[in-house]
């Protein structure tokens, strides 16, 4: 199976640091209408309310992006909430509280967006032992944290980055190598590392069984076809050492048909990249 790391926790550190460069960038620190028309020294509660049914992900960004107020109570990631319940309570400086909770609520309602969406794709992978993969298709700055949310909702991170293993593509494959010396050679070097290859026709997957890659991505195979493949790779000498992976164009909607006996993992792109937003808001309750 999978051997990245699995992002199940967001530190506290990385995400204090995370959060101080989002509220510089938002320029929380000269909010004008903030500090012209709310009183200095006042303090509020106010809630974090789920607007709609989701699975919370974000609770070290609540603790982090509030970490000068008094929270009193916050659901933990992987909650189930219904619309109109609590996520959290919090007491504080109110020009701290508004002057943050945009940069908290954009977080907030993206990952929880992500970790809802995995897990109602989940159970169509899950009952076949098929791991649900993210991809590196990750907003720009925010790959931990979307990965996190996929953790959260059940699915399984693919690597975190270029460095954590091999993938070999199309692109990769132009100077016209040897895979199979080449593959070879690699996993003498690097005995711990995944070397994936991607393979679009029958010739590319000859080659990738016959290498030393231990997985093969199946991209944009039609359904019928993935199983014939399939059958194929298992009755390889080495095709029952290869973790199968099968990706392209598979929708929510066509997830169902892409659930095949044998395959080991699908990847969607769609889990971080086409994602609706959950809606959360904050509302005040009481102002001192």
């Amino acid at each position: 199976m999978i051997r990245h790391r699995q992002i199940k926790r967001l530190d506290p550190q990385f995400v204090k640091e995370k959060l101080e460069n989002f509220f510089i960038e938002d320029q929380a620190h000269k909010d004008l209408t903030t500090l012209f028309f709310t009183k200095s020294r006042a303090t509020v509660q106010a809630n974090l309310v789920a607007k709609e049914k989701l699975i919370f992900a974000g609770r070290e960004i609540i603790q982090q992006g509030f970490s000068n107020c008094l929270i009193e109570t916050c659901k933990k990631d992987g909650e189930a909430l219904e619309e109109h319940e609590i996520i959290a309570e919090i007491k504080g400086p109110f020009q701290a509280i508004l002057s943050r909770e945009r940069v908290v609520l954009n977080l907030l309602q993206r990952l929880s967006g992500i970790a809802s969406k995995t897990k109602k794709l989940v159970q169509y992978t899950k009952p076949q032992n098929i791991q649900l993969l993210d991809t590196r298709k990750t907003t720009p700055g925010l790959r931990e944290f979307e990965k996190f949310a996929v953790c959260v909702g059940g699915g399984t991170n693919h690597r975190n980055d270029l460095s954590e293993s091999m993938m070999i593509k199309d692109n990769h494959l132009i100077e016209n190598i040897n895979i199979i010396k080449t593959t070879k050679e690699a996993k003498q070097k690097h005995q711990n590392t995944d070397i994936e290859i991607e393979v679009d026709t029958i010739e590319q997957l000859e080659v990738a069984l016959n290498s030393s890659a231990t997985s093969i991505l199946l991209d944009n195979f039609k359904p019928k076809k993935i199983k014939k493949l399939i059958e194929h790779i298992r009755a390889h000498p080495k095709g029952n050492n290869k973790y199968i992976e099968i990706s392209g164009g598979i929708t929510e909607k066509k997830l169902k048909d892409f659930c095949i006996f044998g395959i080991n993992g699908i990847s969607m792109g769609a889990l971080t990249h086409h994602i609706k937003s959950k809606d959360i808001s904050l509302e005040i309750q009481e102002y001192k």
